[in-house]
Parts: C-alpha cells; structure tokens; sequence
C-alpha cells in the first residue's frame, strides 16, 4: 500500500547505497584478512594437515567468491546513473553471488555423500567446484547477453534494467531467484539426512552397549560370519566420532540459508510493489542491501571459526604436542569395536618363568540382521583361585641341563607370543588411525 505523503528522496537513495556499499567493503576486506591468515597458517607443514579436508578447501573458494562479490558490490554502491561499467559490475556480482552459493551447497552435499553414501569425497572435490563455475556462468551469461543487467529505476541503483515489472521478474526468477531457492532447498535436505542418519545409528550404537553382556555370552561358533557392511560400520563409527566437528561444518549451508532466503524475500517484495511508496517497503530495501553488502561479513566471521582453521592455528602456536583440537578431543567418543588385553605373571617365584595370557573381543553388528556377534578366542584354564594356570608342561624326566634349555626354549616362546600380540596391536592401531585421517580429509 503507498503512503500519499511519502516521498523516496535522494537522501533515501544515498544512505540505502552508502549501507550497500559500507558493509560490502568491510565483508571483502575481513574474507581479505582470513584468506591471508590461512596461507600464512598452511606455509606451517604440521599446520597445514589441518587444514587437509575436502570442506573446508571448499570454504576457501567460497570465500574467494565471497571477497570478489564484497568488492563489485562497494564498486556498484558508488554508481548514481546507468553506465556500462553498471552493468557489468552486476554480471560480476550475480556470478559471484551463484557460484559461493552453488559452493556452499557443495559443502552440505559431499557431507551425505561422505557419511551416509560412502563417496570418496576427495575424488568428488574436482566436481564440486567445476559444476559450480560451469552452472554459474550458465545461469548469469544469457541475462547480460540480453542486457537486464544495469540502472535500477525502481530503487534507483545498479540491479536489474527493466521497468517492466513481469519481464523484470521472470528474468530474476530464471537467473537468480530459482536457483538461489534450490540450493537452499538441496542444503536443507542434505543436513537434514546426515543428521538423522547419524541419530538413528546413536540410538542403535546404545542398543548395542546396553545388549553387550547378551551378545559376549552367545555362541561362538558363529563368529565365522563375516558381513560386508563392516566398513559402513566404520564410517558410521567415524562419523559419531567427528560429530562435533560435522554439526559445525553444517553452518555453512544453515547460515547461507537463512541469507539467502531472506535476500530472496527481500527482492520479489521490491519487484511485486513496483519500487519504494511507504517506510515500510524502505525498510525492507535497506534490509535487502545489508543482507547483500554484509553476506561476505558472515562467511568471513564462519571461515575464521571453523574448527580446522582454529586447530591448525594452535598448532602453529604450541606445536602439535600442545595443540587442543576438535578432532584429538572427539576421540574420546569413539566406540571400542574391539579390546585387547595383555596380561603377564610369574609363575613360579623361585625362577623367573613368564606366563602370556592374550585375549581377543569383537563385536560385530550388521545392519542387515538384527544379530551381534561375537568372537572370543578361548582364555586358558583358570586356578581354584581364579587365576590363569600354566600350560602342563612336565620337565621332571629331563636332565639338569636339557631341562634348563627347554625352559629358557618356552620362555622364549611366550615372549615371541607377547611381541606378535603387541605387533598385532599396534598394526590394528596405525589402521585404525589411517581411517580416522581418511576420513577427515574427506568431510
């Protein structure tokens, strides 16, 4: 509704430009500043591991974008009339503005494909980022071709050309408004699947703890059934791991969806009223060019806290003995698929005679079955008083000396047994660790 007595004055005009090009200036200056303190963080090589995953290289471009669209924008707040430097400042700005978008998508994207669809995420990246450029500039080319980018006669600024009100809004429906919409669409799904994906998989990991003690006393002559799913598992196990560091990687698409939805509003209202007639619609303009000018501040303000940067950066600081990450941290949470006990004991106090008693637990669930399983191999038989006895090795027969060498032959034995144990251990660990580092690489 237009108010009879409003007038959209030329000092109306300045403060909604100076707000546009203010908050753009001081987004691209802050994305500046936080791309040049993470190459300043990755020329540090135990740093720079940190720094190593697929999101936030992605974060990276994205801010990239996000600098560039913070740049042309300041540039396009400066105009007063129509120019053909106006024009192409608001191709720049749209392309801009499409690609940190389409990259942002990405982010909640490779999360599904990673966690929930075993994608390898780093094989991904390339696609990521060629599919946004190439959609980009798909999406923003055939409108400055056509000459819709220039002098905004409505809000007097640099946007759309065209005065035609349903001409104008098909144009920013098929270049922008649509494309804008499904990205926040695709991110929402996404974040929405992996969220429930990995709260279903909690509540089934504690119906595992709670039915543990059923589990170990079920036979074990079927511990011979080996299930494909056991990776799944494992990444499933990752992914509760890093849950922390995931729930944090999921701002990006968050926040670029409540900008972005906002933005949108923003535009087809100052389309659908035909211009600025009330305070109210002013209001709603000066919104819209905070939202546009200060989108690169919220991406800065997000990248300067990601979790990888803040590790690589207290890395850098207090060298990795001292480092505090989210990712060394979330370890804790990590479920033990299997125990491994080592025990030792003298047998006989007068000689020294060692005794190896090496146990093995697993527990396997498969998603297919309803069923754990699981494997124990069998302890040696136990004393009265409940301690391991020794195997029933008789020497009495034997020569002194022939009975010296054949206990110092079966002591050897158990040490070698001992060594093998800790080798297998320690074998299990460093492939445990290779899949922890895969799969940070990979989110």
């Amino acid at each position: 509704m237009s108010d009879d007595s409003f007038v959209f004055t030329d000092e109306m005009v300045r403060v909604s430009n100076q707000l546009w090009m203010v908050t753009s200036a001081v987004g691209a200056c802050m994305c500046f500043l936080v791309l040049i303190v993470i190459g300043f963080v990755a020329l540090h090589p135990p740093s720079r591991r940190q720094l190593d995953r697929v999101s936030f290289r992605i974060v990276v471009y994205a801010l990239v974008a996000n600098m560039i669209f913070g740049i042309v924008n300041a540039i396009g707040g400066s105009f007063t009339g129509p120019s053909w430097t106006c024009g192409l400042t608001i191709w720049i700005l749209q392309l801009t503005l499409e690609l940190a978008s389409f990259l942002t998508f990405c982010i909640a994207l490779n999360l599904q494909l990673v966690v929930v669809h075993r994608v390898n995420g780093q094989r991904m990246e390339k696609f990521y980022v060629i599919g946004s450029c190439i959609i980009s500039l798909c999406i923003t080319i055939p409108p400055y071709a056509a000459g819709q980018y220039g002098w905004d006669p409505l809000v007097q600024d640099c946007w759309y050309s065209s005065d035609d009100p349903k001409g104008r809004l098909a144009w920013q429906i098929g270049s922008q408004l649509l494309w804008t919409l499904l990205t926040v669409v695709g991110e929402v799904a996404a974040s929405l699947t992996v969220f429930i994906f990995m709260i279903r998989h909690q509540l089934r990991s504690k119906k595992i703890m709670l039915s543990n003690s059923t589990v170990r006393s079920r036979s074990a002559g079927t511990a011979s059934k080996i299930s494909k799913s056991s990776l799944r598992n494992q990444r499933i196990m990752h992914a509760n791991m890093y849950r922390t560091v995931l729930i944090r990687i999921a701002m990006y698409p968050i926040v670029s969806c409540i900008i972005n939805l906002t933005s949108v509003m923003c535009v087809i209202h100052a389309t659908v009223t035909d211009g600025v007639h009330n305070m109210d619609q002013y209001r709603i303009a000066l919104t819209s060019d905070f939202l546009y000018g200060a989108r690169a501040i919220f991406y800065a303000l997000l990248a300067a806290s990601d979790p990888s940067l803040l590790s690589a950066i207290k890395t850098l600081m207090y060298g990795e003995g001292g480092r505090s990450s989210f990712f060394s941290s979330s370890q804790t949470t990590m479920p033990h698929f299997a125990s491994w006990q080592l025990r030792s004991k003298a047998s006989n106090p007068t000689r020294s005679r060692r005794g190896v008693h090496v146990e093995l637990s697993t527990i396997h669930h498969f998603d297919d079955v309803d069923e754990e399983i699981s494997v124990t191999e069998t302890a040696p038989p136990k004393n009265q008083d409940g301690k391991p006895a020794a195997a029933a090795v008789s020497f009495a027969n034997l020569p002194l000396g022939d009975r010296k060498a054949a206990l110092d032959t079966q002591n050897e034995a158990n040490q070698r047994s001992a060594t093998s144990s800790h080798i297998d251990f320690s074998d299990d660990s460093e492939e445990m660790q290779m899949q922890e580092d895969s799969f940070r690489r990979q989110i």
